[in-house]
């Protein structure tokens, strides 16, 4: 915070930077200009219910008002978090102008060289997910995070749709959806143990290393049911979950430390 300064001259100061003559700083807040000019010589102070008034026209805030010098601190704070919201404004209108994009010209493209439509509704079907987040994410102000996850969670069977079209085979009834549903079970699991459990985030990060021990024996599970052929070797079966045990018992251990 700057130097403290007599009222009547940060008002001045202000009002100069704000580029304002008495009379017209005077006119806006429906005072006389005399009384504008005691302010600042000091000889009287605003009442005080033009204190808002008067902080909006020099772009002030009250703090700075009755203390008679600026908060460098806010302000910087202030510069800080408008350069972020332009940062995150600016990505989110460049992401979803990219994707807009994209949808005519593979549009365009597959016509002008396969004389078709095939891969396009793969790529259609996968924009779908990112601009179904942003649609949330600008919408819905409340409960952004699970209606992404509820979103996401649905998704991917149209997504596996889709591609099961422009591939054909026996594989999205048989292997792909089961897989699909059992990978969205474990993602709530994932979801539900960040967001909502009341707990330190080595204790989070250790469930989660536990949720990852019991899903890798699951999918192998899984696969070995439903893609014989994809069986791989039993070792790393065994291997992975108790890598990852190994280390849920280190993070717990650690949280448990840190409470």
């Amino acid at each position: 915070m700057e130097e403290k300064r007599p009222f009547g001259d940060y008002i001045r100061k202000k009002r100069l930077e704000a580029g304002l003559t008495q009379k017209e700083l005077a006119g806006r807040l429906f005072v006389t200009e005399s009384s504008v000019s005691k302010w600042e010589r000091n000889l009287s102070y605003p009442d005080v219910s033009l204190v808002t008034a008067i902080c909006r026209e020099l772009g002030i805030s009250e703090h700075e008002f009755f203390t008679a010098c600026d908060d460098l601190q806010a302000q910087a704070q202030a510069r800080a978090a408008a350069v972020w919201r332009g940062g995150v404004t600016g990505s989110r209108r460049l992401f979803i102008a990219g994707c807009l994009i994209a949808i005519p010209v593979c549009f365009v493209v597959e016509l002008a060289v396969f004389h078709t439509l095939n891969w396009f509704w793969i790529v259609l079907a996968s924009l779908a997910l990112p601009l179904g987040w942003w649609a949330i994410w600008r919408f819905c102000g409340k409960h952004v995070l699970p209606l992404c996850v509820t979103f996401t969670s649905v998704w991917v069977f149209p997504l596996l749709a889709v591609v099961h079209g422009y591939t054909g085979g026996g594989w999205l009834w048989r292997s792909a959806f089961p897989l699909a549903a059992l990978g969205v079970v474990f993602l709530w699991a994932y979801f539900l143990c960040l967001a909502y459990w009341n707990a330190g985030p080595w204790q989070k990060a250790g469930v989660c290393a536990l949720i990852t021990a019991g899903a890798s024996p699951a999918f192998n599970w899984l696969c070995r049911r439903v893609v014989p052929e994809a069986a791989g070797p039993w070792l790393v079966d065994y291997l992975t979950p108790a890598a990852f045990a190994v280390l849920a018992l280190v993070l717990l251990a650690v949280g448990k430390r840190d409470l």
